[in-house]
C-alpha cells in the first residue's frame, strides 16, 4: 500500500492519473472533503460528472450497490468516480461483498472509501493494503495551525496579522473545518478588505465560544476550582469534546510555560508576548497568572495533563469524571 498525505496526494495527481482505489483515513472531516474534491476533479471531467460521479454513504447504501455502480461503465467520460463514506462502520459479510472490487478494482472507476480508523488487525484492511492508496489525513498539531491558517486565509484572497492567527488558533483550536467557517465569515465582515486584524477575530469568532474558552482558562489559571468546575460543565454542555477541552487546558499552560521561559530571559512586551505565542494586549492578563505558577507546579501540571489525557483514552470511567479530578487538583 502506498501511504500519502494531502499534499503528496496532490503531488502525485499532477504527475499521475488516479489510481483506481484509495482509503481516505482520518478524523479531520475538512481535510478528507478537500481530498475527495481533489480526486473527483482529477477523475471525471466536469461537463460529465453529473452521469459518472456515486456518493454512498454506509448508513444509507449497502455495499453490494457500491459494487454494482463501481463496475458501471462511464458515459461521455474516461472514468467513473464512486466514493462510499463511513466504511469503518461496515460487518465483515459487507466487507465481503466489496472484495471483488478491492482485489481487481475496474479500470474504468476511481473508488474512494472514507473512514476515521480501520482495525489493522481485520482482513478488510490486509486487503486494502495489497491494492489501494492510502491517504492520511490527521488532524494538525498545534504547532502547524498557523501555517494553515494563512493558507485557508489567502484561498479566500486574505491575509492575517500575528496576533489575529493567535487569537483563531486559541479560540477555535486545530479543527481545520471550523478555522475554515471562521474565515468565511470573516471574509463577509471585512467586505473591500482583505487585511485580517486581532479587532475583526474578536468581533466575529462567536462570543460565546471565546467567553467559555476564558471563562475555563483563566478560572483554572487563578485557582478558582468552583468557577473552573462551572465553566467545565458548561463546555461540555454545550457539545465541547472532552479531548478539545484538556487541549484548550494544554495551550493554556503552554503560554504560561513560555512566559516564564522568556521572563527568564529578561524579555518583555511585545518579544514576551511572541515568545508565548499570544497577542500583546493579553499579556497583562497571563502575567497576573503567572505569579502563581512556578516551574515546578507548571511541571507538575502537565504530568497530571498527561495523566488525563491518557485517561481519556483508555479508561472505562466517563471522561468528565477524569476533567474535573483534574481541575480539583490543579486548583488545589
Amino acid at each position: 500500500m502506498v501511504t500519502l498525505d494531502l499534499r503528496k496526494l496532490q503531488q502525485r495527481l499532477e504527475k499521475h492519473p488516479p489510481a483506481p482505489l484509495y482509503l481516505l483515513m482520518g478524523e479531520e472531516v475538512f481535510l478528507v472533503q478537500e481530498a475527495v474534491a481533489l480526486l473527483k476533479e482529477k477523475s471525471v471531467e466536469a461537463g460529465s460528472r453529473d452521469f459518472n460521479c456515486d456518493v454512498f454513504d454506509v448508513s444509507e447504501t449497502k455495499a453490494d450497490q457500491v459494487r454494482d455502480a463501481a463496475d458501471m461503465l462511464p458515459m461521455m467520460s474516461s472514468r467513473r468516480f464512486v466514493l462510499y463514506r463511513g466504511v469503518d462502520s461496515l460487518k465483515d459479510k459487507d466487507w465481503e461483498a466489496l472484495f471483488p472490487v478491492i482485489d481487481n478494482p475496474p479500470e474504468t472507476t476511481v473508488v474512494v472509501l472514507t473512514c476515521e480508523t480501520l482495525d489493522k488487525r481485520k482482513k478488510a484492511f490486509k486487503r486494502l493494503m495489497d491494492k489501494a492508496v492510502l491517504v492520511e489525513l490527521k488532524r494538525p498539531y498545534d504547532n502547524q495551525i498557523a501555517d494553515w491558517i494563512d493558507y485557508l486565509a489567502h484561498r479566500q484572497g486574505l491575509t492575517v496579522d500575528r496576533e489575529a492567527a493567535q487569537l483563531m488558533r486559541q479560540f477555535i483550536g486545530t479543527n481545520l473545518t471550523e478555522i475554515h467557517n471562521e474565515l468565511l465569515k470573516l471574509r463577509d465582515y471585512l467586505g473591500e478588505r482583505k487585511d485580517i486584524s486581532s479587532r475583526d477575530v474578536l468581533q466575529v469568532v462567536s462570543q460565546t465560544r471565546v467567553d467559555r474558552i476564558f471563562d475555563l482558562t483563566d478560572a483554572i489559571g487563578r485557582c478558582d476550582k468552583v468557577t473552573a468546575l462551572n465553566s467545565l460543565a458548561n463546555l461540555l454542555e454545550h457539545g465541547q469534546s472532552e479531548v478539545g477541552v484538556l487541549a484548550m487546558i494544554s495551550r493554556h499552560f503552554r503560554i504560561l510555560a513560555h512566559l516564564r521561559e522568556g521572563m527568564r530571559e529578561g524579555l518583555t512586551g511585545q518579544r514576551l508576548a511572541t515568545k508565548a505565542g499570544i497577542p500583546q494586549f493579553l499579556l497583562d492578563q497571563y502575567l497576573q497568572q503567572i505569579r502563581r505558577w512556578d516551574e515546578r507546579k507548571i511541571s507538575q501540571t502537565f504530568a497530571a495533563l498527561l495523566d488525563t489525557d491518557r485517561a481519556l483514552k483508555s479508561s472505562s470511567v466517563p471522561s468528565h469524571v477524569w476533567l474535573e479530578n483534574f481541575v480539583l487538583q490543579t486548583c488545589s
